[in-house]
């Protein structure tokens, strides 16, 4: 049986998993992922586009898949898959459970209208990523992470003079996103001005967030931005390709930003690998690498049943006759119009 939350499932929560996988992303490298916590919450606010939960129970069996849904977007992240129980003989495996939950997650996702589900897979992961695909979730970039190795890292004398961003600087934030990113990564992200827009500081969350740009208000070089958590830091960056030669003073920059001496985590794509060797002559060292996917959801729209022609939106009909119909003798109008004159 495959459903919501339920209390019950709290007490299954609180045990050991046989198997699970954190499927991790920006917001989960900066705090720890508690599955417990995250149920507790589905069951307060309830399932819909902010997260989701979904739980698979048969046979002294339990398996639950946990996604978290992106502030002011239709989208949400998959983040955890876990396994309960032993597996006894004629047992479902890890993988058929997993299959069904993700399966019974996106039909969900559609009924909240989420129009894009994420994922970011581990390239060891093979098993995990061939059961996306099976459910029609697609590969559009891969990520590299790194992690600053100790704090004695390269601070040299030089960096980059750059200014904290301004309301204003989202539209030149989007067109330096443009150059930089791929055109079909830019279709799968479906990002827009407004989404670089900094959210408020969400204390109940431990989260924040501060960017900086260089370079003129229209045309801007470099942009990086901090999220900050309870157990790390994540630093995104953006590279004009006319200004490589400045990835160490923003990154050193960026740096001098972090006031303690919790990690700190760079996230680079493939399409930013002339960004990684500067990186690594920074101290940053990879610790592993993602495969991202997405897929998109089909929404059901209500339509009135009733009263369809007062719907906007909607062509008249107008029935047009067929050129196969048979068509009468004009010599019979000729007949009618000398009878209606006698």
């Amino acid at each position: 049986m495959i459903r919501s939350v339920a209390p019950v499932d709290l007490w299954t929560l609180r045990r050991k998993p046989r198997s699970h996988v954190v499927l991790y992303n920006p917001t989960l490298l900066v705090r720890p992922h508690r599955p417990f916590w995250f149920a507790l919450l589905c069951m307060l606010q309830g399932t819909g586009r902010d997260q989701a939960m979904t739980v698979f129970r048969e046979r002294g069996l339990s398996a639950m898949v946990q996604a978290q849904g992106r502030t002011g977007r239709p989208e949400q992240d998959i983040i955890y898959l876990s396994t309960y129980g032993s597996l006894g003989r004629g047992a479902p495996t890890d993988r058929d459970i997993w299959f069904r939950l993700l399966e019974q997650l996106c039909v969900s996702a559609g009924h909240n209208h989420v129009q894009r589900l994420y994922a970011a897979i581990s390239s060891q992961q093979v098993e995990l990523r061939e059961i996306f695909r099976q459910l029609g979730f697609q590969a559009y970039a891969h990520r590299t992470i790194l992690q600053l190795s100790g704090p004695d890292w390269d601070q040299g004398t030089t960096i980059a003079p750059m200014r904290s961003q301004l309301r204003q600087d989202r539209w030149a934030i989007h067109k330096l996103y443009g150059i930089v990113t791929p055109r079909f990564v830019q279709q799968a992200e479906a990002r827009n001005p407004r989404d670089w827009m900094l959210p408020l500081t969400q204390q109940w969350k431990r989260l924040s967030r501060r960017a900086w740009v260089l370079g003129p208000e229209d045309n801007l070089v470099a942009y990086i931005r901090a999220t900050r958590g309870p157990a790390a830091h994540v630093l995104t960056l953006l590279m004009h390709p006319n200004a490589r030669d400045v990835v160490n003073d923003v990154l050193r920059f960026g740096l001098t930003q972090v006031p303690d001496t919790r990690p700190v985590y760079l996230l680079l794509h493939e399409y930013q690998e002339e960004l990684l060797a500067p990186a690594q002559d920074l101290g940053f060292q990879p610790i592993g690498e993602q495969t991202m996917l997405v897929k998109s959801t089909v929404i059901p729209v209500r339509r009135s049943v009733l009263l369809p022609a007062l719907e906007a939106g909607l062509d008249p009909r107008v029935p047009i006759p067929s050129i196969s119909a048979p068509r009468e003798d004009p010599q019979i109008y000729v007949s009618r119009a000398t009878r209606s004159n006698k």
